[in-house]
């Protein structure tokens, strides 16, 4: 057993790490060797099944044009904006008159800071970190957006009750997250999954990365970034004990997220018929074991979040 000072000291240590993995790394969450969201077709997808089957632009633009219905807003509240790509987004696209937004690395601050200028929007960047961040009480929002970002909130209860304090009683709580196991270790049903979709692979169409697909160990994340998907697991559940769901979109990825990076991306993206009936094949497959029982949860989704009224009991604001 841990003593409190050091679970403390633990704790210090892996947010030390956390920071520096972010301050070296700013855009690692989307600009990684083989990424799944680089292929175009996987790409359309998703966005597909973000948009609720609307659309294969982009589910952003959907957001703000369709479901908005080009609805206007004062406030908005982005919780982890990362390098600011869809805070510039939204800006440009007018969502709100004023967006406030932070995140705790400030070299991707830095980043947001200089594509904002280019871009000729103006939002009010500033570095905070989510599992403390406070808002003044006196202050409302009627959006409050996150994306890619609860997953690395290990103080998710304390978060999602800020942000249940700071928005306003008609007000959107947008989230697209990943939602599957804790720190990516997956459990041995989906990692068979994996691995029996891998192994059909001739050699020749893999990335030469690795042989078999295996989780990754604690001591291996806690060396590179303990705050990757800390409590990914929690976060829907948690999301629905402190709002009402409006929309919940699965968008997948519990094959395609991890299979792809091993897989030579290089061929399945070269606009082929070969390629693309490789990469819509493992779109279908991972559609099917969705929808069969016992088969693949999905990894990904897109939440549109309303605040619980005051009288419901779960309510804490």
């Amino acid at each position: 057993m841990f003593s409190n000072s050091e679970n403390r000291q633990n704790e210090n240590s892996h947010k030390l790490i956390a920071q520096k993995y972010w301050q070296s790394n700013p855009t690692a969450g989307f600009t990684k060797e083989g990424y799944w969201l680089s292929n175009p077709i996987i790409s359309k997808t998703v966005n597909y099944r973000l948009s609720g089957g609307q659309t294969e632009g982009y589910w952003l633009t959907w957001l703000v044009n369709s479901f908005f219905k080009k609805q206007r807003f004062d406030n908005l509240l982005s919780v982890g904006c990362g390098v600011g790509n869809h805070e510039i987004l939204m800006a440009k696209l007018g969502l709100a008159t004023q967006i406030d937004a932070f995140d705790f690395s400030e070299t991707s601050l830095e980043i947001a800071r200089k594509d904002a200028a280019a871009a000729g929007v103006k939002i009010n960047l500033y570095q905070d970190d989510f599992n403390s961040f406070i808002i003044d009480e006196n202050k409302k929002y009627d959006i409050v957006f996150c994306s890619g970002s609860l997953h690395h909130v290990k103080e998710i209860e304390r978060c999602l009750s800020t942000i249940q304090k700071c928005l306003k009683p008609d007000g959107y709580f947008i989230v697209n997250e990943y939602i599957g196991d804790c720190y990516n270790i997956y459990n041995e049903n989906q990692l068979d999954l994996i691995n029996r979709i891998y192994r059909c692979f001739d050699s020749r169409l893999r990335s030469g990365t690795s042989e078999i697909f295996l989780n990754p160990s604690i001591d291996k994340i806690f060396t590179k970034d303990p705050s990757e998907a800390v409590r990914s697991k929690l976060i829907l559940p948690f999301l629905k004990f402190y709002f009402d769901v409006e929309v919940l979109n699965q968008a997948g990825g519990g094959l395609l997220h991890e299979i792809y990076p091993l897989l030579d991306h290089c061929q399945l993206s070269d606009g082929s018929p070969k390629s693309e009936t490789i990469v819509k094949l493992l779109l279908e497959i991972e559609k099917i074991l969705m929808d069969l029982p016992g088969g693949l949860s999905s990894d990904f989704c897109l939440c549109i979040l309303r605040k619980k009224p005051k009288n419901n009991g779960n309510n804490t604001a």
